[in-house]
């Protein structure tokens, strides 16, 4: 009898702990952005080339999707984002959950396609995530500072 209820209440621990491990990856394809430039009139300020798989910040501009978290946790949010360089700086981006700041103005650490990881507490149901080119700089003919996300990823915490 106490060896039923021991094994019982080893499952019922197990099982629970199992629950609250099952979050899943949350998929978030860059066509389900909205794309906005921070200046009027210019539609090309922040687009989706589709032939390079990428969106494009030829100016300051926003991101924004909503993505659907199906349990309440801490998430890992991966950006995978590249630029071009002006006047010896990187592009530097700014990543909200909400109308929350998870990281404000980080300045990539290379010109090249890198993965970069910012961890935050992510309520349950639909959450809007913003990625922000927030240092736009240009001279014709001399230097244009520009950024690019190749793919974007929210992951659960392990």
């Amino acid at each position: 009898m106490f060896r039923r209820l021991f094994l019982t209440a080893v499952t019922v621990v197990v099982a629970s702990v199992g629950l609250a491990v099952a979050a899943d990856a949350i998929s978030v394809e860059l066509k389900d952005f909205k794309l906005k430039s921070d200046y009027a009139n210019n539609e090309e300020g922040v687009t989706l080339n589709d032939a390079d798989g990428k969106i494009q910040f030829h100016s300051n501009g926003t991101a924004i999707a909503t993505i659907k978290v199906s349990e309440a946790g801490e998430y890992d949010i991966l950006i995978e984002a590249s630029c071009d360089a002006a006047e010896k700086k990187n592009a530097t981006m700014t990543v909200k959950v909400d109308d929350i700041v998870v990281k404000e103005n980080l300045e990539l650490t290379t010109v090249d396609a890198k993965t970069y990881t910012f961890t935050t507490k992510l309520k349950k149901g639909d959450v809007k995530l913003s990625i922000a080119f927030t240092n736009d700089v240009y001279k014709e003919n001399e230097f244009d500072r520009n950024m690019y996300v190749h793919k974007v990823k929210v992951d659960p915490k392990k």
